[in-house]
């Protein structure tokens, strides 16, 4: 799949953007302030494996703990299914990549 903008579509996003930029000085400044670090360690794919990694280890020793009995078992759940929705979330973030 090819997501290049064609010519016809680079000039009506720069309208837009001219468009934008002229009725909201904040949206100026808002889009020529660079990135910060948490937005550009979001789109790399090592921070994401090395996440996904971790919170798949953290939903089956939650999983675990509380299949096996031990003390607390709601706490353990409860970290269980939040590690495991977070680890939804950060795959879908690295499925979205593009890489190459």
């Amino acid at each position: 799949m090819d997501t290049r903008l064609t010519p016809r579509e680079q000039l009506l996003l720069a309208e837009i953007e001219h468009h934008l930029r002229r009725s909201d000085p904040r949206l100026d400044r808002r889009l020529d302030r660079p990135s910060g670090p948490v937005a550009r360690l979001a789109h790399r794919p090592g921070p994401l494996v090395a996440a996904v990694a971790l919170l798949a280890t953290v939903t089956a020793a939650g999983a675990l703990w509380a299949g096996a009995g031990g003390s607390h078992p709601l706490p353990a759940v409860l970290l269980a299914a939040a590690a495991a929705l977070l680890c939804v979330l950060a795959l879908r973030r690295l499925a979205r990549l593009r890489l190459g």
